[in-house]
């Protein structure tokens, strides 16, 4: 799994990671956790998104890989003979202007981003602390996959509260995920004759519509329980984005409606003010007062605005990970990129599959809020270092695909002792790990080569991973690019 953990992003080449493996070759443990920062991680995945779409649309011809990559009965390249002399292809990324993305353009793309630099702490890379241009070019970059929202009022009885009252209420929002009943005695619950009601009681049969159910429950439900009170709305955010680059920070946009005085003042206003009426009329003094030639305005010789006041405005309001400039580092894998597309309403005119794909996983959001726990305090233990401390353990740096190679190998060999230590002969392990008979099997033949869940979860975790490498070889071989690579594993993976 750690090596998973570790996959090369599109837009590396190659990467290499820590390892810890036996002296004899028996087993490879790749020794590494995959930490970045957050809001550069979300802006590189951004900019591959940008160049992916733009790939899709100008390539006519899009040949997908093979699956599986290798023959079944092909054993596991060697990477010292096939792979390593052979220079990869390029990777995805996208052209960075000089001008524009100054701030970015040296590191960005690095395995290890400022990992030099005091923007992070050293090379144990735990913290990150950026500078205001270049949270403004990765906010400008990763807007691609953000919201455009950026008034919380717009997710009113779609949030997180909101679902956990509807899925007690055994209810569904329009647009929202559907869950079996919470409470099983809702059925046999009269609505009509309780203690609550009395037949001299007038009874309303009026429908009562889902979204009134779910923000009052306590005003519409006969008998609310387990839910939750969600805010009725939030200040209004008046902040409007602007696309244009070469607009000034300050400017009246044509989305504000100016407000005329003329509406506010009462009719009946007297045409002399009070101040009138107590210091005079305007203008009575003027020609005796005058100011002196040296008074000036203050902060007459300061500018208003430089180069990056309008960026700082603009990430006052921005969503995660772009809404703080310092933080700890994160594993890559913990980080959601597309997570805020599900939480807001399905776009309309959309297929039904694709309604299904947004309730399903909004349903597995939910579940996963509710069960979600503190972690409690334990002790940690790492296997790792006390193998390392051994004579028997040895670290180094390796390629990703090697590593990945020398798993698959050694994950073949110990599924093969497994088949050999039951004394089997009639099944056969091919090196894609699928599991074969060589003959058609009796009932008791059958009943002896039955192994347990466990041991088919490991196959099919060894399986999952030969075909990730393999698609990695044919990568570092150039028979696939870099767009047809990301499409593979997008396929595997889904």
């Amino acid at each position: 799994m750690k090596l998973l953990e570790n996959i090369p992003y599109p837009l590396e080449q190659v990467r290499e990671l820590l390892v810890l493996y036996h002296i004899t070759g028996a087993i490879t443990f790749v020794n590494e956790i995959s930490r970045v920062i957050e809001p550069v991680y979300h802006t590189q995945w951004s900019t591959m998104w940008l160049a992916m779409r733009r790939e899709k649309r100008d390539r006519w011809h899009f040949k997908r890989l093979r699956f599986p990559p290798f023959d079944d009965e092909e054993p596991p390249l060697d990477y010292g003979d096939n792979v390593l002399d052979v220079d990869p292809l390029e990777a995805i990324q996208l052209d960075l202007d000089k001008e524009e993305d100054k701030a970015i353009i040296d590191w960005f793309y690095d395995a290890k981003p400022l990992i030099d630099t005091p923007s992070v702490n050293g090379s144990s890379y735990k913290y990150w602390s950026l500078t205001l241009p270049v949270m403004a070019n990765l906010y400008r970059l990763g807007r691609t996959l953000l919201s455009d929202h950026t008034d919380s009022n717009s997710s009113y009885l779609f949030d997180k509260k909101a679902f956990f009252t509807a899925k007690a209420l055994n209810m569904a929002i329009p647009g929202g995920p559907k869950f079996e009943p919470l409470y099983r005695d809702m059925e046999a619950f009269d609505e009509d004759w309780n203690e609550f009601n009395d037949i001299n009681k007038i009874i309303i049969r009026q429908q009562i519509r889902t979204e009134y159910k779910v923000a009052f429950p306590h005003l519409y439900n006969s008998l609310p329980r387990s839910v939750k009170i969600s805010p009725y709305h939030t200040p209004k955010n008046v902040y409007i984005r602007t696309d244009d680059p070469d607009l000034p920070a300050f400017y009246f946009d044509p989305l504000i409606n100016p407000f005329s005085s003329r509406g506010f003042q009462p009719k009946n206003l007297p045409l002399v003010s009070h101040e009138d009426s107590i210091f005079g009329p305007n203008g009575a003094d003027d020609d005796e007062f005058e100011l002196p030639e040296e008074l000036s305005p203050f902060l007459e010789d300061k500018d208003l605005e430089n180069e990056y006041t309008a960026d700082g405005i603009g990430l006052w309001w921005p969503p995660p990970p772009y809404n703080r400039r310092s933080g700890h580092m994160r594993r890559a894998q913990d980080i959601p990129l597309v997570k805020n597309w599900y939480l807001e309403h399905c776009p309309p005119n959309q297929p039904v599959k694709v309604r299904v794909s947004y309730q399903k996983l909004l349903k597995c959001f939910v579940l996963n809020e509710l069960k979600t726990r503190p972690e409690k305090p334990m002790t940690k233990k790492n296997l790792f270092r006390q193998l390392k401390a051994t004579k028997f353990f040895q670290t180094t740096k390796l390629d990703w695909v090697e590593a990945g190679l020398q798993v698959c190998r050694q994950g073949y060999n110990m599924l093969n002792l497994l088949i050999h230590r039951k004394n089997l002969k009639y099944p056969h392990l091919d090196y894609n790990m699928n599991l074969k008979p060589v003959k058609t099997l009796t009932t008791k033949e059958r009943k002896k080569s039955r192994f347990g869940n466990a041991t088919h979860l490991c196959r099919e975790i060894l399986r999952l991973t030969k075909l990730v490498v393999d698609a990695h070889v044919q990568f570092r071989l150039g028979n696939v690019d870099a767009f047809q690579l990301a499409d593979a594993l997008q396929y595997i993976f889904a």
